[in-house]
């Protein structure tokens, strides 16, 4: 998994000193910098190691699984990757705003729809390199709580230089790392309750992205990301504590569910 995460960081080189000398994304929401578009390298490199150990048709088996709509009967969870970002980051915001009024660029509410294709194609991206590829190796040696927080550290930290390049703040960045574990912990979870869907895995994230670019105020406000990163944190040990991650859990719920994940259909992913 090593190679997997230093082809990602190497891949993502050319956009970080691209943006550099390039500055913004016209138009982007939330000051995204042009190292922003380096969203399709963790599925470059996934397909890259798999081609190289199991052909040419990896790659279209990775996009067929990244896709695929297993788990989905599970309509609650896959409702929860619908609402618990609207959820987290509204009660955040309502926090904010006890302090005063927040300003600040946002994107319209009519250009939903729009964000959520846009930021849903990025997430694919990324979570069809996070989820799809590293994440059930991760799970089988560490475990899901294991697994997501090796996830959220590698994921958080792969979004450093970006987040310095829109004028982040040191500050902004510690809350917002804090608040990209815990997030990825939940990820985790849902890609442990809908039976291995990488699919809740890119909802979930799209929605990390098209929240904040509809409220004003939310980048540039220090006391909204602080509230955020630590509600959503308090969201993750609430799953911890539930024991939904731990392993045996994990296993009974995939063998109940007829998928099991450690042999048969996923095994070719590990």
């Amino acid at each position: 998994m090593v190679r997997f995460f230093a082809l990602v960081f190497a891949l993502a080189v050319p956009f970080w000193v691209a943006g550099a000398f390039m500055g913004d994304l016209p138009g982007a929401p939330m000051n995204l910098p042009v190292g922003a578009l380096m969203f399709p390298c963790p599925l470059v490199a996934a397909a890259i190691l798999l081609r190289r150990r199991e052909g040419p048709g990896a790659t279209r088996r990775l996009l067929s699984r990244t896709f695929a709509v297993m788990g989905m009967r599970r309509t609650p969870w896959l409702a929860a990757a619908f609402v618990l970002v609207p959820a987290v980051d509204l009660s955040a915001y309502g926090l904010a705003l006890l302090g005063g009024p927040l300003e600040g660029e946002h994107a319209s509410p009519l250009a939903a729809p729009l964000l959520f294709a846009v930021f849903f194609l990025a997430a694919a991206s990324e979570e069809a390199g996070w989820m799809g590829y590293a994440a059930d190796p991760l799970r089988k040696r560490w475990g899901p709580l294991g697994a997501g927080l090796i996830l959220g550290v590698v994921w958080g930290a792969w979004h450093v230089v970006p987040l310095f390049q829109a004028g982040r703040s040191l500050a902004w960045i510690a809350w917002w790392f804090l608040g990209a574990v815990a997030a990825r912990v939940i990820i985790v979870w849902l890609y442990t309750r809908t039976g291995a869907s990488v699919l809740s895995a890119i909802v979930f994230h799209a929605m990390l992205n098209v929240v904040p670019s509809l409220l004003p105020g939310y980048a540039a406000g220090e006391v909204l990301i602080a509230c955020s990163a630590l509600v959503t944190t308090l969201v993750a040990a609430a799953v911890m504590l539930s024991g939904a991650l731990s392993p045996v859990g994990e296993s009974r719920r995939s063998t109940e569910g007829g998928e099991d994940t450690q042999s048969g259909g996923h095994n070719r992913w590990l």
